[in-house]
């Protein structure tokens, strides 16, 4: 176990390193250069990537880091702000992978003192991950390998992988929120969660993010509030696919795996259309 919580100017200035092959866990402090250069986020957790890792790292193997990051507006007042990022090698391309995923995991995190989680090697039976307040600890998780991700109840907010990640499925999702089914479902990063032996990360924290200048913080929300509610009010009239027609024509949609951006049957399936 490891201990102690501080946060200033929105970081908690440290990460938790998990090593699943030897079961040790530390903290790892940010230096102030590297947060200024990279924020945190997916950001901060490419300079992790590319230090610790080689055009030969195998995906599911050992030496791939899997590494969650919750940039400095994660867990404040700024609306809209608490997506957290996942990132490793992909088993899916063999190249970079970056997902993303909403939901109070990352805001939990940093409450709990962290920027964010790096784990590597791999258990030798299955384990999950336990954070509560600077402290954390590894726990047996067979009874809970083969259970989905709506089944996994560990009291705290959770990330988990259900049986795709657990069978190496390489386009398997890491899974947040329960049946709020909250995603990070791009490039297989389930299928490296799973090679970990790794069911979850589950994590409890009552501390604070605290702005550097809270007053100007409020002061500036008094300000944008009005502007996203107005500027997102077809967001929340039409959903995702309200937009559909609009990346249409800015040629945006990923069709065929990038090769044509631009479809115009797109309108049809429009969440306006729909709607």
């Amino acid at each position: 176990m490891i201990g102690g919580t501080t946060m200033a100017n929105g970081y908690c200035g440290k990460v938790l390193r998990v090593d699943l092959t030897s079961g040790r866990i530390w903290e790892q402090a940010l230096a102030e250069d590297l947060l200024r250069r990279y924020i945190g986020g997916s950001g901060l957790a490419a300079r992790f990537l590319y230090d610790e890792t080689t055009s030969r790292t195998d995906p599911l193997g050992p030496g791939n880091p899997l590494i969650f990051m919750a940039g400095p507006l994660v867990g404040t007042r700024v609306p809209a702000s608490n997506r957290f990022a996942v990132c490793a090698r992909s088993p899916l391309t063999d190249l970079w992978g970056e997902s993303d995923c909403g939901g109070r995991w990352g805001g939990e995190l940093k409450r709990a003192g962290y920027d964010g989680i790096i784990v590597s090697g791999q258990a030798a039976h299955p384990v999950y991950l336990w954070v509560e307040d600077g402290r954390a600890e590894l726990r047996d998780a067979r009874h809970l390998w083969g259970l989905d991700t709506y089944e996994l109840d560990l009291g705290a907010e959770v990330v988990c992988i259900g049986p795709a990640g657990e069978r190496l499925v390489r386009y398997a999702a890491i899974m947040s929120g329960g049946k709020d089914g909250r995603a990070a479902g791009r490039c297989g990063l389930g299928a490296v969660m799973g090679s970990k032996r790794l069911k979850a990360i589950a994590v409890r924290g009552t501390g604070r993010v605290r702005a550097h200048d809270e007053e100007g913080l409020t002061r500036s929300l008094r300000e944008l509030l009005p502007q996203i509610k107005e500027r997102t009010a077809g967001l929340h009239q039409y959903g995702t696919a309200g937009g559909l027609a609009v990346y249409e024509r800015l040629g945006n949609l990923p069709l065929k795996n990038w090769q044509q951006g631009s479809w115009p049957q797109a309108e049809a399936i429009s969440g306006v259309r729909m709607a």
